[in-house]
């Protein structure tokens, strides 16, 4: 209910996470770890920097505050209550398909009404109409441009219905995309499924591996051969003026480029923080940290994500965790890091970071199983 937001108002289901933890004492106590800790500092750092110009409102202080590192022992709660490995890798799924569901109604609901084809990419927000632009509503349907690399994996080759539900999930989804302009979910499509065909050969025999490697280029070079891309196509409307634009195309990461150097330049000139009046978003969630809350909020949660990364490296090794949930990991993973680098999360997507921080909970908590080799239910 809190990713779904009803009628603007998911931060009260927020709030009873903080009243599960406050109403159980010792299970906070156990739970709490240096990660913990590090995500907190950050956190009391960039909310109090935050209330010094609250664009969003004076209740984000407390939300900014008590969200992350609350949501992220959730996390860890979840995946301690949750014994089947084959569980856990369904709720993940699960939830990131809920999280979707802003994006998927708001969008969907926008091309019955207005039709494929409008002059502006920006779409209404479901609850009460509010104008979201393109990039905020497209993080939505991030972790459903997951599915394809899901199901190359070959996880769920015996249950077909499964299989059905997700591959209209993503076609609904990449249509939204499609809608949205959003290359930034183009390329998490293509990321992933490299990234998820290279760690299943890394299991396979060489022989296999030459096999998927030949289907792999011969189903290439007939997909170029017979697919061509009409710039001027109603499918392609949203992208159209946005391909060769020598500010905005693929060499300059869709004009981020510029900002991001400007923003290098200012954790050295503004250490702490500068104005969005002066350029604009950084678009990446680590820069646009240091604009609202200061250096010291940059390096704690570099520090944070960079601790994340390790974890999730860790986990990949360990032999008792299936291969199906590792894989699963390890792409939403991608997928989020993607997200962050070319996107002002924290000012535009909060939601989704809190997402992360519950995410990397679940895999925290299974890392600590891990090591104290108890026996997992395999997929």
């Amino acid at each position: 209910m809190f990713f779904i937001d009803p009628f603007n108002k998911g931060y009260l289901f927020g709030y009873l996470v903080l009243l599960f933890f406050v109403a159980q004492k010792e299970l906070l106590k156990s739970l709490l770890d240096q990660d913990f800790v590090v995500l907190f500092l950050f956190s009391i750092v960039y909310s109090i920097f935050y209330s010094l110009s609250p664009i969003k409102g004076t209740q984000y202080i407390l939300i900014y505050l008590l969200f992350p590192s609350f949501f992220y022992l959730f996390g860890k709660y979840i995946a301690k209550s949750i014994v089947s490995s084959e569980q856990l890798f369904y709720f993940i799924l699960i939830v990131g398909i809920i999280f979707s569901f802003i994006g998927l109604i708001s969008t969907g609901y926008d091309i019955l009404s207005n039709g494929f084809v409008q002059t502006s990419r920006d779409v209404s927000k479901i609850w009460g109409g509010e104008k979201i632009n393109a990039t905020g509503m497209a993080a939505y349907l991030f972790s459903n441009m997951c599915i394809p690399a899901v199901l190359m994996f070959g996880l769920l080759n015996r249950k077909w219905r499964v299989q059905f539900l997700l591959i209209v999930v993503f076609i609904v989804s990449l249509f939204c995309v499609l809608r949205l302009g959003s290359r930034t979910q183009i390329g998490i499509i293509l990321v992933t499924l490299i990234i998820s065909l290279v760690y299943k050969m890394s299991n396979l025999s060489p022989v296999k591996n030459i096999g998927i490697i030949v289907l792999l280029f011969v189903g290439l070079n007939i997909g170029f051969g017979s697919i061509v891309l009409d710039k001027n196509s109603d499918l392609l409307a949203s992208y159209a003026t946005r391909m060769d634009n020598d500010k905005y195309g693929a060499s300059t990461a869709g004009g981020r480029t510029e900002r991001w150097e400007k923003s290098l330049i200012n954790l050295v000139d503004e250490p702490l923080g500068w104005s969005v009046e002066d350029f604009g978003f950084s678009h990446n969630m680590w820069l646009d940290a240091a604009r609202v809350g200061s250096v010291i909020a940059f390096v704690l949660l570099v520090l944070f994500s960079t601790k994340s990364m390790l974890k999730v490296k860790t986990l990949l090794t360990k032999t008792a965790v299936p291969r199906a949930l590792k894989n699963l990991i390890l792409i939403m993973s991608i997928a989020f890091f993607l997200q962050f680098f070319v996107e002002p999360t924290l000012d535009g997507s909060f939601n989704l970071f809190v997402f992360f921080c519950l995410f990397q909970g679940i895999v925290n908590m299974k890392l600590i199983q891990e090591k104290s080799i108890r026996p997992l239910t395999t997929i």
